[in-house]
């Protein structure tokens, strides 16, 4: 059976409820919900529980990002008219977050427009290349100025040539780059890059996509029996005791991250399928996403006797952070999907069914809207690393995945 013919194939074939009809229906209660996140200043504000924006929080500049993301590929595929929210997106890239002097975007504004974070971070920067390829595909009429800004920030600041990978942050002046490298930054580059790929066929972007995937994936992970480090010094040194102190952090927390795993897995075979044309340099790619998976699977689920993915283990794969993200759940359902529309093994489909399960039972909210961020391990609502529901970016995507033909990126779809 090829790929093509598998397409739509949930519902045709009763393998799963989970198939296009449900994805459909809970992709447009996700975007009901991520509405209510535009704010008069300009952008989009970060939503509690209720779906009401916390003003506390300031406009992230990734949250925005997301959105455009989420918008552009609802109004690309006929899901939603919301080209407006869209352009609420960019003119706040442009008007908000945009650092008009040194180049380059602020991390996080407040609501009078002062930057409150004015890092230089290549987790967000990458977001931007992302947002600018979805504006792009949605004819933008600045989203080539976007691309271009955003390509040579890249360029000039994050990409690093001698080690194939990003820089992770600046200070504002972009006059001092932090000595940190980590691969959270480097893994959501690889999402940009495929996508900037399928949109524009700028060969540097499918490059750097292979590039950057071989390196973390077929080398650090590979070579520490899959269990990905995420943390390095400036040569690519490994720092496993990193943020043991802080084990919880959002962005960078200490040891194994089960959710990167999955991610990674999905992401390896997207690599793959965009440079099928040589099958010899992407053989890896397949074996290497079946290895992320099943240590993901094995050591994450359930991992301290009740149901749900833990966030993080150490190097003895003891859980150390026993928190239930939902965008974790989000990756273990693509990544699932991924594995079974490659591979046609039916496990796979059997864990696609067995995370969304899950996810319905407990992660959904059905009062206020869109997904619980954070559940401790019997299953209540906490907010400890993930407080409110800042974006619908993960989930958007967990139902989009089934609802279309398996690309290397969302957009790809649409072009």
């Amino acid at each position: 059976m090829s790929l093509t013919s598998l397409v739509n194939f949930l519902d045709s074939t009763r393998l799963s409820i989970f198939g296009e009809e449900f994805s459909r229906g809970e992709a447009l209660r996700l975007l009901d919900f991520a509405r209510n996140s535009v704010v008069e200043e300009g952008g989009f504000g970060y939503l509690g529980l209720d779906g009401v924006v916390d003003r506390t929080h300031p406009r992230e500049l990734y949250v925005q990002c997301r959105m455009i993301q989420v918008f552009g590929l609802a109004y690309l595929l006929g899901l939603s008219d919301s080209l407006e929210q869209v352009n609420v997106g960019m003119d706040a890239l442009f008007d908000v977050f945009l650092d008009v002097e040194n180049s380059g975007f602020f991390n996080s504004v407040d609501y009078l427009n002062k930057p409150v974070d004015a890092t230089k971070l290549a987790y967000g920067h990458a977001f931007v290349l992302l947002a600018a390829s979805t504006a792009k595909a949605c004819k933008h009429p600045k989203a080539d100025e976007l691309l271009e800004l955003i390509d040579g920030v890249i360029d000039t600041y994050f990409w690093d040539a001698e080690y194939g990978m990003l820089n992770n942050s600046w200070d504002r002046e972009f006059t001092k780059c932090d000595s940190y490298r980590g691969v959270n930054a480097n893994m959501h580059g690889v999402e940009a890059f495929i996508a900037a790929f399928d949109v524009t066929k700028d060969q540097k972007y499918r490059a750097r996509a292979l590039e950057v995937s071989k390196k973390v994936v077929d080398g650090f992970a590979k070579s520490n029996s899959w269990m990905l480090p995420e943390h390095f010094d400036s040569q690519w040194k490994p720092d496993l005791e990193f943020n043991r102190d802080k084990p919880a952090d959002p962005f960078c927390p200490y040891g194994v991250t089960i959710g990167h795993l999955f991610e990674w897995s999905r992401l390896v075979i997207q690599v793959g399928v965009q440079n099928s044309s040589d099958s010899a340099e992407v053989a890896w790619t397949l074996p290497d996403a079946i290895n992320l998976y099943e240590l993901a699977k094995k050591a994450g689920w359930s991992a301290d006797g009740t149901d749900g993915f833990i966030y993080t283990m150490d190097w003895q794969k003891t859980p150390v952070v026993r928190s239930r993200m939902a965008w974790v759940v989000c990756e273990a359902i693509m990544a699932a999907y991924s594995l079974w529309i490659t591979t046609h093994d039916a496990k796979y489909i059997e864990d696609f069914n067995a995370w969304w399960k899950y996810a319905l039972d407990n992660m959904l909210d059905y009062e206020f809207g869109s997904w619980f961020h954070e559940l401790d391990p019997n299953q209540a609502v906490i907010d400890t690393t993930w407080p409110g529901k800042p974006d619908v970016y993960h989930a958007f995507n967990a139902c989009l995945l089934t609802m279309y033909p398996f690309k290397p990126s969302f957009v790809g779809v649409v072009i």
